[in-house]
């Protein structure tokens, strides 16, 4: 995993350095474990339209 800076939009997660399937176990072990733990963090919400 690493984490990349983009301008001043946030931060950009890489989790795989391949492509993420679907079809992959390993990937989606690894997807459950990162929403799980986002989820804990708050950073799942909804996003929210700015008026």
């Amino acid at each position: 995993m690493r984490l990349e800076q983009v301008e001043d939009k946030g931060t950009l997660i890489i989790l795989t350095p391949e492509r993420f399937t679907a079809s992959n176990p390993e990937h989606v072990a690894l997807a459950e474990v990162v929403h799980a733990t986002l989820e804990q963090a708050g950073l799942m919400r909804p996003l929210q339209a700015q008026p």
